[in-house]
């Protein structure tokens, strides 16, 4: 009968335990999704940023075909479309309600290509590199980007990735203090029997492995569990979430769930080895007080 007891006392320990550390690795989880969501989006918002390259009135069609083929061949382009004159004007009728070739008698408006850069080419050096690029074309009169719009977007994107970051560290600290406390707990009741090894010869390491096995056992089943949550919270929120996120990138749920693993089964070793080295470092006497 008291073996049962004691039997259930351990297992609910460990339950408590385990259940205790997936919830922190649970927050782990939303904050790196958070973090994969703010780099999504600031990729989706870097990657609208165009630049508009004007073309010479007198460029020929086969000057126009070449460019365009050059353009699409660049690694910094993510989308290339041209504008013809006559599209150009079309469009600007369209938006002013009237036709300015009505009353100007000619077509005022270039042919123009409009280049989507990617993300790793809208800080302004980069941009600037591409434009200089760009206007050494011979067909090319004039090259347009907005200077301050892409500063002000860098500039919050780097305040809210800083934020993010604040918290990520804040959190992980915050998880450290709780799984190592928690950890703590559970090895207390071996506080008397890690003694009693240590007074019979065994060396340090030796009497740390089983717990060191154990911790990280224990914080692989809460990471599993941790992942589980998740996988739950992204499916009940899947609805308001697939405005951020791309259910079809895979990519993310390797990010978020090996971040979940790796910080449960690191916290947690690093828990356990403290938590083992604390009950080593104490004289029998002192365990009584502890």
């Amino acid at each position: 009968m008291k073996d049962s007891v004691a039997k259930y006392k351990i297992f609910n320990s460990k339950l408590t335990t385990i259940v205790s550390i997936s919830m922190v690795l649970f927050l782990i989880g939303i904050v790196v999704l958070g973090l994969k969501i703010g780099d999504t989006l600031s990729a989706y918002v870097r990657e609208n940023y165009t630049i508009s390259i004007e073309i010479k009135d007198d460029a020929e069609e086969k000057d126009i075909t070449t460019l365009d083929e050059i353009l699409r061949g660049q690694s910094y382009a993510k989308k290339v479309a041209f504008i013809s004159k006559e599209q150009a004007i079309k469009d600007l009728a369209q938006e002013m309600g009237e036709d300015p070739v009505a009353f100007l008698g000619y077509n005022p408006l270039s042919a123009s290509f409009v280049v989507n850069l990617k993300s790793e080419y809208t800080d302004n050096d980069k941009i600037e590199e591409v434009v200089k690029t760009i206007k050494e074309y011979r067909i090319v009169e004039n090259v347009f980007y907005q200077k301050q719009f892409i500063n002000e977007v860098n500039h919050n994107i780097h305040k809210v990735s800083l934020l993010f970051l604040i918290v990520a560290g804040l959190l992980f600290f915050i998880s450290f203090v709780l799984i190592n406390n928690t950890l703590r707990l559970l090895i207390y009741s071996d506080r008397f029997l890690i003694n009693t090894m240590k007074l019979v010869g065994a060396t340090r390491s030796f009497i740390r492995r089983p717990y060191l096995k154990k911790g990280v056992m224990i914080g692989i089943i809460a990471a599993l569990l941790a992942i589980g949550y998740l996988a739950l919270f992204g499916y009940v929120m899947r609805d308001q979430l697939k405005l951020f996120v791309d259910y079809s990138d895979h990519s993310i749920y390797y990010v978020v769930a090996g971040s979940i693993i790796v910080s449960g089964i690191v916290i947690s070793w690093l828990s356990t080895y403290f938590a083992v080295n604390k009950f080593l470092s104490r004289e029998e006497k002192e365990l009584y007080y502890i």
